[in-house]
């Protein structure tokens, strides 16, 4: 691949936030199959229209690491033959909406990213936005705590919290979803905020499950509790939060504790 396509359009190569369009073709595709990557690409509208075979091969290829994903994911055919596909062709709109990813990226790193690396040291190398820093391996960039959320308003907070148990078997030391103590605590918070206290309760439970307790969650569930007029569970939840916190966060606890009890 040539210097001056990697400089020009380094960030096309390995950026793209919902890069449903121009996955990669298979690195286990064989000349047996009858596919060759094509010194001419046709159609292409957000790579370089001089873009030959073997840039387009490493390109297509960074793009399916990034996202997970395979050539008929958004382009026209099936299987492992790539010699049957319609590459050029345009009929998925994922491969419309891929277009539209690649040239925002590229726009976000053309247009601010550079100028951001300018307002800082002069040595400063310029920050690259890639498909990987949302995508983490998941063709559809989305934090746990918002997938979680939207099972919970379809199929309810128990759907929800088997796809938890789920994805933390077979996706947990990865990076595409976030398992870090905190973000089911804060996912609570946020169905309290929406009147949902039962899912949110539920939701404060399971982060006890996966990560074991903690003062946070138990501060998070006693504000809860006592919003929702739950006096004596919020007290309950205050006190042992008290016993896990740190010395210099207890007066926090205690505060609250101290409210409650008030006649």
């Amino acid at each position: 691949m040539t210097t001056a396509f990697w400089t020009k359009h380094r960030a096309l190569a390995v950026t793209c936030l919902t890069l449903a369009g121009f996955l990669a073709f298979s690195a286990t595709s064989s000349p047996a199959q009858g596919f060759r990557w094509p010194e001419e690409p046709k159609n292409l509208q957000a790579l370089p229209k001089g873009t030959k075979a073997q840039e387009l091969r490493q390109v297509m290829r960074g793009f399916a690491s990034a996202l997970d994903v395979r050539c008929e994911y958004c382009h026209v055919g099936k299987g492992s033959d790539l010699s049957k596909f319609d590459f050029p062709s345009d009929e998925k709109v994922t491969k419309q909406q891929a277009r539209l990813m690649i040239r925002m990226v590229q726009a976000i790193n053309q247009d601010y990213m550079a100028q951001y690396a300018k307002a800082g040291p002069s040595a400063e190398k310029p920050l690259e936005v890639t498909c990987m820093m949302c995508h983490r391996t998941a063709a559809k960039p989305q934090m746990l705590g918002d997938l979680l959320a939207q099972i919970i308003a379809k199929d309810g907070v128990e759907a929800a919290i088997t796809q938890y148990r789920e994805l933390r078997k077979t996706a947990y030391g990865g990076f595409a979803y976030d398992f870090s103590a905190g973000m089911l605590t804060a996912l609570g918070e946020r169905l309290a905020t929406d009147g949902n206290v039962p899912a949110a309760l539920r939701i404060l439970d399971l982060e006890t499950e996966a990560n074991g307790e903690a003062a946070s969650t138990y501060f998070t569930r006693g504000g809860i509790e006592a919003r929702a007029g739950m006096r004596e569970q919020a007290l309950h939840s205050f006190e042992r939060g008290l016993q896990l916190a740190p010395d210099d966060w207890k007066p926090f606890y205690q505060r609250e504790i101290d409210k409650l009890k008030k006649p």
